[in-house]
């Protein structure tokens, strides 16, 4: 009888030492699916200049500083500044990509050709995530001016098109914009493509969805190659928002 009981009372003791084990392999592997799906933070871009005010007709070099979570990111799909003066429209703008330099600094090289205010967009795409922080740089004039041009900037929108793919025609090609108002990203918006071309008898309307904060997309087929015109129309009608921004793309075979 007591060999028996011996036996009973290790029997007792293997199970509940088998169940604390799956416990603690449940608990790790509920841990590790955790982790497994946190989001990953949005980077961080920083954008420096050798000296302000900028002098006109020289080389600057203009650096955007890359982090992710305190770490830099030495390996961002791209960093591209978009650049323009401000006096002048978005359209005129020109865009330069940067080459990574050393732990998360990418760097270009511009010269400015003529005085004024312009704005500088480090358009940066890490991994799924992109940003696009705004920052205004003089050239030929004083810091005074530039502190009361930012907040006459302040209350605009940043609307830019991916253009950087190619449009074939037959094929499915993604549209995606990436809205920015007051320096963040338009969220909860209603946007839409309006695409034309001198061979279409009517303009298109195709409806975007957000896909990330201030990030929208859609895709469409174009029939033929050629030039053609995509608006993009963004709104929210009850804030009385609306606004539009044309970019020309063109389409091969």
């Amino acid at each position: 009888m007591k060999k028996f009981g011996f036996f009973a009372l290790l029997l007792i003791s293997m199970i509940m030492t088998a169940c604390g084990e799956d416990k603690n392999d449940t608990s790790k592997a509920d841990e590790q699916d955790t982790q497994n799906n946190e989001v990953p933070e949005t980077p961080e871009v920083m954008v420096s200049f050798d000296h302000q005010p900028v002098p006109v007709g020289e080389e600057t070099t203009i650096k955007a500083e890359v982090t992710q979570g305190d770490e830099p990111v030495p390996d961002a799909e791209y960093v591209k500044f978009e650049i323009w003066n401000k006096g002048d429209s978005q359209d005129s703008s020109q865009t330069i990509e940067a080459e990574h330099i050393d732990d998360g600094v990418y760097e270009i090289t511009h010269t400015f050709d003529e005085e004024g205010n312009y704005q500088v967009i480090a358009h940066t795409q890490v991994d799924d995530l992109h940003t696009m922080p705004k920052s205004e740089v003089l050239v030929g004039k004083d810091s005074e001016a530039s502190e009361h041009s930012h907040s006459e900037e302040s209350g605009k929108f940043m609307v830019h098109l991916e253009t950087e793919q190619k449009f074939k025609a037959g094929e499915k090609s993604p549209l995606v914009v990436h809205i920015n108002h007051m320096e963040e990203p338009f969220t909860k918006g209603l946007v839409k493509f309006e695409i034309s071309a001198d061979h279409m008898e009517k303009h298109l309307y195709i409806d975007a969805e957000e896909v990330e904060p201030g990030m929208y997309k859609t895709s469409h087929n174009f029939s033929e190659p050629g030039t053609y015109t995509i608006n993009t129309h963004y709104e929210k009608p009850d804030e009385e928002i609306h606004g539009h921004k044309e970019k020309t793309i063109e389409v091969t075979e």
